[in-house]
């Protein structure tokens, strides 16, 4: 029998997947896949496969607000995308029977009946992901976010002919009401049961379990971070136990419960033992043994802020888990070069601190732009093709992060480094002004110094938008030494490797 995909025995923060070393890499579609009924999900993998893309991230449930809703003073805040399918192209887990309407005018969810089309899209999607190896998160719930939002779940009283749901929108993700819990896990197991004969997908318990705001708001009763976080602890347990009787095990992810923007300590999340990697996303407030790990960008302000990439992945590399930036929404919206510059840098910077990366990338659309645009094809989809082509290229499961490998580097740049000390060596030199900065864009050079142990070697020079090596190789001795380098927009990597 196959084996899903799972950590990797000789360095856990890394995926093995097919007997193959895995890092997740993705600029994926807005998570609609499955529940968007408009959505070509074949001519999307397809060209995530071409990118190298090795993951997706899929919602099985959330469906996000689609227009502006002046009754409830709300409106969208990402751009249109699959994953807000026109009310009667959503597909959900349960069927629409009626009697009655639900608030997007269309019959009402009997959450006692499972929908046929559902699980025909979902395993025609991870049938489709396996073939191409596509690994696929499986995102069963996420927060509510506000009152439009939760209007339009299906587990929202409105929504549904059982009478579950009726509650705010910020005790949906808590065990405080029991009838709805009952029918959130048993969603959980057929979920798990549908889906476990595939070694190409893992759990994601919930989105962004994060904005009940308790403890803010002192004259509401919402459910606190501790409830929260024991409500997932819940769904980790059902997996796991419903698995115990199937033939595979997969994989749990989780994101840090968070109290609205305030600090999280990490340790509660590593002390678990049903918590296989952990999820990040760009506006997390965390902390880690004391240790501030500040917010990786504003929500779509178009932040780079290199330096808080690398030295949250570097902090967090002791611990042995794997951290995926699971989503980085610092530029996506903008869907123009500058954007995707923004995010072209902060994904190898992710990587080569160690970790995984995810950005959403909202030039996917329905209805024949399932494979982006030309523009974004041109630029971020085959520039995150060669990341994924170049770190799979070496042998990154000996590496670790060296922050401070590299002694002197550029005006205005940073220099990232991932390494296997007196073997091999990844440098990624980045440009670290941030947009607003006049300057940016000016071409950076100068000197990077760095000390190699004991033998020769071989540097060479790639660059993350050609994809390709240039110049010619370089003989470095061991001890410390230097590269000159030529003049350079935005980043350059230099590649060193031990000559036998």
């Amino acid at each position: 029998m196959s084996t899903p995909i799972q950590l990797h025995p000789d360095n856990s923060r890394y995926f093995l997947y097919q007997g193959k070393p895995l890092v997740l890499i993705t600029a994926t579609e807005h998570y609609g896949a499955v529940i968007n009924r408009n959505f070509d999900y074949i001519a999307y993998l397809d060209d995530a496969a071409e990118k190298k893309q090795t993951l997706s991230r899929c919602f099985l449930l959330f469906r996000e607000l689609q227009v502006f809703d002046p009754s409830v003073h709300e409106k969208p805040i990402n751009p249109h995308s699959p994953c807000k399918p026109l009310p009667g192209e959503y597909v959900a887990p349960f069927l629409r029977t009626g009697p009655g309407y639900a608030t997007d005018g269309y019959p009402k969810f009997d959450l006692e009946q499972w929908n046929p089309e559902f699980f025909e899209r979902l395993h025609g999607f991870l049938t489709a992901a396996q073939e191409r190896d596509v690994i696929i998160e499986l995102t069963l719930f996420s927060s509510a976010y506000h009152d439009a939002v939760w209007g339009l779940n299906p587990l929202n009283s409105q929504n549904n002919i059982n009478g579950v749901g009726a509650i705010p929108w910020q005790n949906y993700i808590s065990r405080r009401n029991a009838a709805l819990f009952e029918r959130q896990m048993a969603y959980v197991r057929k979920v798990v049961q549908e889906v476990n004969q595939y070694d190409n997908i893992y759990f994601e318990v919930c989105n962004e379990p994060f904005t009940t705001r308790a403890g803010l708001m002192p004259q509401t009763d919402f459910a606190t971070q501790h409830e929260v976080d024991a409500w997932q602890q819940a769904i980790r347990d059902t997996i796991r136990a419903e698995e115990a009787d199937l033939p595979k095990k997969h994989l749990i992810f989780q994101t840090p419960v968070e109290n609205w923007r305030t600090d999280t300590a990490l340790e509660y999340i590593l002390g678990e033992a049903s918590v296989d990697a952990v999820n990040l996303h760009d506006y997390q407030q965390l902390t880690y043994k004391n240790t501030l790990l500040a917010p990786l960008s504003r929500f779509m302000q178009r932040d780079l802020r290199l330096e808080r990439i690398q030295h949250l992945w570097t902090t967090v590399h002791e611990t042995g888990t794997p951290f995926v930036f699971d989503e980085d929404n610092a530029a996506t919206s903008s869907l123009d070069e500058q954007a995707w510059t923004v995010h072209r840098k902060r994904a190898w910077a992710t990587v080569c601190s160690g970790g995984h990366y995810n950005m959403i990338d909202f030039s996917i659309q329905v209805g024949g732009q399932e494979a982006g645009t030309p523009a974004s094809q041109a630029t971020i989809r085959n520039w995150m093709k060669h990341l994924s082509a170049f770190i799979h290229g070496v042998d990154f499961v000996r590496m670790m992060p060296l922050p401070d490998f590299v002694s002197v580097m550029p005006t205005a740049t940073i220099a990232i480094a991932l390494a296997d000390p007196g073997q091999a060596y990844v440098i990624y030199v980045a440009d670290k002004r941030e947009v607003d900065d006049g300057t940016l864009g000016q071409p950076c050079q100068g000197r990077l110094a760095f000390t190699l142990p004991a033998g020769t070697y071989s540097a060479r020079l790639y660059s993350p938008v050609d994809g390709h090596y240039v110049a010619q190789p370089l003989r470095l001795a061991a001890g410390e030494t230097a590269i000159d380098l030529e003049p350079f927009t935005h980043d350059i990597v230099i590649h060193i490797e031990a000559r036998t």
